[in-house]
């Protein structure tokens, strides 16, 4: 009986799980982030670098494994024995152990904690540029969404005018030319709709796969966009954004790179030092005395290979990731400029905008409806002001997208979040 209840208990949670994803699922940006921290399927697959640096640091620091030599004489001629193992046949044991020497081994670990941070950088530059795509991915798809929104208006106005136009053309008040404009009319934005609608659905589908969501679950994004009329690009000067530049994770990256090149020269200057090794050797009958054990060494003479190659090289690596760090520097300047006079003038234009035209469109679209039916403006005044409203609506949320947009990638050239929103 309690296993029968176990199973219909996850019965049901399986049942709520799968309504609930059948359903729309309401965002904010907030909640987006939190999911793509723990869902992300690129940055959980970033992470595993991490770890696996990790893993090449302990391999740096074991010592090379002792070499173990056995030598066995396969006939004795004294006796006639083949594999004589006795005392009168001739066995020998060596064992070998390498020593590092110059510091080898400390330089290699090194070299490695330092491939480790460029890592942890390589995921925090993936976080920043994943981060970036969700944020605008989000906000694009909130303005298709309400852009839409004002096509379903318009076309539902238009949709109920032409049926109110077409039972005054079967009774001869209206010409067939009219009711031909207003389907017409309804055709362009019915075709316009669509096209705006292929784009969200693409959008939602990469909004998706950011946030690792079934494919097809509907998402309803909540936005506060009133915050944009008081948006401020001075409130933190560019002197002050430049400084936040070195904490960029691309920046810090180059920076490991130069220092990780430095060990790599370290590394290679060390490995130019003479190989050294112990040994200890134990030989049975084939000596001048029987059971001779001794201790050896052996050193290599670096005449011909003191890596020279390798060591010129480390050099040129240097050099070349020193080059590239300063390169790196400079467009990261040139971008926060461009960056920073985007979202200034991006608010300006949205300041000078009056964005009441939305808020108004019941009594603005009934006041025109009622005087078309008045014939107190004509057919193409009608089209001209569904047209200009469209556009005006669509020009607003363009402008605020732009200031989102803006923000966004200062804040994602910045390498923190300067504006919120």
């Amino acid at each position: 009986m309690k296993r029968l209840i176990i199973i219909l208990f996850i019965i049901s949670l399986c049942g709520q799980g799968l309504y609930a994803q059948g359903n729309c699922l309401e965002l904010s940006l907030k909640e987006a982030e939190k999911i793509f921290l723990e869902r992300n399927l690129a940055l959980i697959a970033e992470r595993y670098n991490i770890d696996k640096t990790e893993a090449q640091v302990a391999q740096a620091k074991l010592f090379d494994n002792p070499v173990i030599s056995l030598e066995q004489n396969i006939y004795n001629r004294l006796n006639g024995k083949y594999f004589d193992v006795g005392k009168e046949g001739e066995s020998g044991v060596e064992i070998e152990q390498v020593i590092n020497l110059a510091g080898q081994r400390n330089k290699r670990v090194r070299l490695e904690k330092v491939n480790k941070e460029i890592a942890g950088y390589q995921f925090e530059e993936v976080l920043r540029t994943l981060r970036s795509e969700l944020n605008t991915t989000f906000v694009e798809v909130y303005y298709l969404t309400r852009s839409l929104e004002i096509y379903d208006k318009e076309i539902e106005s238009v949709s109920q005018l032409l049926q109110a136009t077409k039972m005054q053309q079967s009774k001869g008040n209206v010409s067939l030319m009219e009711s031909s404009r207003l389907e017409a009319l309804l055709l362009s934005l019915r075709k316009e709709r669509n096209e705006q609608e292929n784009d969200l659905i693409e959008r939602k589908g990469e909004l998706n796969l950011l946030l690792n969501l079934p494919v097809g679950q509907e998402v309803n994004l909540l936005l506060d966009d009133t915050m944009l009329r008081q948006a401020d690009p001075a409130a933190v000067s560019f002197t002050d954004l430049s400084h936040m530049l070195a904490l960029r994770p691309d920046l810090k990256m180059a920076r490991a790179n130069v220092n990780a090149a430095k060990a790599n020269l370290k590394l290679q200057r060390s490995l130019a030092a003479p190989e050294f090794s112990v040994k200890g050797i134990y030989d049975r009958a084939g000596n001048f005395i029987n059971n001779y054990f001794a201790l050896g060494i052996s050193l290599s003479i670096p005449i011909f290979n003191r890596n020279q190659g390798n060591i010129k090289s480390a050099k040129l690596d240097i050099q070349q990731n020193g080059k590239e760090e300063e390169y790196a520097i400079e467009k990261a300047h040139k971008e926060l400029y461009s960056a920073y006079s985007q979202l200034q003038k991006a608010v300006e234009l949205c300041r000078s905008s009056n964005d009441e035209l939305e808020q108004n469109f019941g009594h603005l679209i009934e006041g025109v409806n009622e005087n078309f039916q008045k014939r107190n403006i004509s057919m193409l005044e009608f089209i001209d002001y569904y047209q200009s409203y469209k556009e005006t609506c669509l020009q607003l949320y363009e402008l605020k997208k732009n200031i989102l947009l803006a923000m966004e990638n200062l804040n994602t050239i910045v390498g923190q979040t300067v504006f919120n929103y």
